[in-house]
């Protein structure tokens, strides 16, 4: 049986809240589409705008709400789940690639692409486990401190997924000092939605409309990258770490204030299978990229729109549940309850 949440929107029995669904359906596909246009960042301004619009808040606000719903049980079962998930995508994609390209290389401990996002998941479960009884707060002041200087250590990067893992931490202590429920009834207000809607609108004009400024911050907001990848931060590199984080901030809340908390076709239920779209999208992206199929959408504005709506469609198709396959199967497998929201 339904109830109705203060400030509008429904909640399920199991206080699964629309608000949040919808946020992830809406992410993911933001990933998709910055996966795809970034074959061809080199060739559009409009494609790096819109890289570096996403990225400057996608990554962050997932891990934000992963924190969200984050809670201290079936910690080794999640956690094996998602390294289980990681090294099965890894295994896949070697194989692909070898059948793509005739040549492919393999890294265990180490990754620039997809996987990185699960391993992290699972340090961070292991992580908030350790620190149960510590403060939030001091937690949230430490991983910001070393996250703005760890940029200055060349050697902090892929390996182990370090770089990521210490860069996004901070996002996902908020989400768990955060009241999930409160923050819906938080959001309702109209003119806070009109407000979040000129933030997300206005940096996206700035980021269309001076590049230049806006595209250096590309290497920051991947969370990979060292401070020595450009000379600007070599020295004040805390100092535009800072910056991407308060633009991750506003960006994040801005887009939690726009998006509905009521259940929408589609989108709701899709938000619910993020998982199963970020295990496949890769895949597919990697078949079309040696078809040169994205070479084929960059002769002309047109089909370059046409792109941008071919990767929306790709995330549509992989959320049916045939896509669930083995993903959703394995989290199962780990965690046979599941009594926790598994992202």
């Amino acid at each position: 049986m339904k109830k109705n949440f203060p400030g509008g929107g429904v909640i399920l029995p199991n206080d699964r809240i629309y608000l949040y669904d919808n946020i992830r359906f809406l992410l993911i596909v933001l990933t998709v589409v910055g996966h795809v246009i970034d074959l061809n960042t080199g060739q559009s301004k409009v494609f790096r705008s819109i890289f570096v619009w996403i990225y400057s808040f996608h990554m962050p606000l997932f891990l934000y709400l992963s924190g969200m719903f984050h809670t201290n049980r079936n910690i080794l079962a999640k956690v094996s789940g998602y390294v289980a998930i990681g090294l099965l995508w890894k295994i896949v994609y070697f194989l692909e690639k070898l059948l793509l390209t005739g040549k492919a290389s393999f890294s265990l401990l180490s990754d620039n692409g997809v996987p990185w996002y699960m391993f992290v998941l699972a340090m961070y479960i292991m992580i908030s486990y350790g620190l149960r009884n510590m403060n939030k707060r001091f937690i949230m002041v430490f991983s910001i401190m070393v996250a703005c200087f760890v940029g200055y250590d060349a050697s902090i990067g892929d390996f182990l997924y370090l770089s990521r893992a210490i860069v996004f931490y901070p996002f996902f202590v908020l989400g768990e000092m955060t009241d999930k429920d409160l923050l819906v009834t938080c959001v309702q207000n109209k003119w806070l939605k009109v407000l979040a809607f000129s933030v997300l609108a206005g940096w996206g004009l700035l980021c269309l409309l001076d590049l230049n400024h806006t595209y250096v911050l590309r290497p920051l907001f991947t969370g990979r990258n060292p401070f020595s990848v450009n000379e600007i931060f070599s020295k004040w590199g805390f100092a535009f770490r800072i910056l991407c984080y308060i633009i991750s901030l506003f960006g994040g809340f801005a887009v939690i204030c726009v998006t509905t908390n009521r259940r929408l076709p589609v989108i709701t239920l899709f938000g619910g299978r993020t998982l199963q779209i970020y295990f496949w999208h890769y895949f597919v992206i990697a078949v079309l990229t040696r078809l040169q199929i994205n070479t084929f959408f960059m002769e002309s504005p047109v089909r370059r729109v046409l792109w941008l709506l071919c990767a929306v469609l790709l995330a549509v198709i992989l959320g049916w549940k045939p896509f669930g396959f083995p993903a959703i199967q394995i989290m199962k497998a780990c965690v046979p309850d599941r009594t926790d929201r598994v992202h």
